[in-house]
């Protein structure tokens, strides 16, 4: 939270202080070599899982992280972007971002988790981490002095980690406790389009969007991602913006380290600064 605090700060401080330094000869989008953003963001989750454990032939029950087990869906992280345009129509970039839910709820019913049986009556505590890092190559086939329309190729990798914590009601003669942990590195490809126009020297917006079906090896699912934004340039290289963002990834993989499925979907606002250079 002190983090979120502090980059807030940072943008609000810099929209104070820059507009009086507003220059003309503003670093236009398409005209950059490397552009750099750190914002603030606030993400509405919808989050669901299963594990199984293949040694004990026992599948999991569908878990509802917010109905079952009352994890607060709503949290808050910073964002981090880097983009280099290696050529005037080729970009690579990289975002980064990472949230952590958690919750206690008294079960209503009994949930099988892992190797554990969480009876009705048990109270549980959890915990989800996040951590997430869209990496994407951008080529542009139409590039303008005010539009530019690019495909793009990339993988977004998510880093899931779970952990569960129970303590059972005085009317279970099983362990007094019982834990369950899990996570899994999920690096996920996905296709899209990019665009963005230039409305004036100093107003531009955009949006994007990806998807990708996933049915190869032990994965069967799919992913995609939306984003739309608005930024506004009022020095040379540093600009503010504002943007919306949605995703959704539902896998279900049968080995590895999280055998199950795990479904998660997101979407909130962001506010940015973005400079150019």
């Amino acid at each position: 939270m002190r983090t979120i605090r502090a980059t807030l700060l940072s943008i609000v401080m810099t929209c104070i202080t820059f507009p009086a330094l507003a220059q003309s000869d503003v670093i236009q989008p398409g005209e950059e070599r490397f552009t750099f953003g750190l914002g603030a963001v606030l993400n509405s989750f919808g989050t669901k899982l299963r594990l199984d454990n293949s040694n004990q032939g026992q599948t999991g029950d569908n878990v509802d992280l917010k109905d079952d087990l009352g994890v607060d869906q709503d949290a808050s992280s910073f964002w981090a972007t880097a983009e280099w345009r290696f050529a005037p129509r080729h970009r690579i970039g990289i975002n980064y971002s990472q949230f952590k839910l958690t919750g206690t709820r008294t079960l209503t019913r009994n949930i099988v988790i892992d190797d554990e049986t969480y009876q009705a009556g048990a109270t549980l505590s959890s915990e989800l981490k996040l951590q997430i890092i869209p990496i994407a190559y951008s080529y542009s086939f139409i590039k303008t002095g005010n539009d530019e329309l690019a495909a793009t190729i990339g993988v977004h990798w998510s880093r899931v980690s779970f952990k569960a914590q129970g303590s059972f009601s005085s009317n279970f003669s099983g362990d007094a406790n019982a834990d369950v942990s899990a996570e899994a590195d999920l690096p996920l490809p996905l296709i899209g389009l990019r665009y963005d126009h230039n409305f004036s020297q100093h107003w531009s917006a955009g949006l994007q969007g990806a998807y990708f079906p996933l049915n190869f090896g032990n994965l069967d699912g799919d992913i995609w991602t939306a984003r739309t934004y608005v930024e506004y340039r009022f020095s040379k290289h540093v600009g503010l913006g504002f943007a919306v963002e949605g995703f959704q990834l539902n896998v279900e993989s049968s080995s590895g380290s999280w055998q199950g499925e795990v479904k998660y979907g997101y979407w909130g606002p962001q506010i940015y600064l973005k400079s150019r250079f």
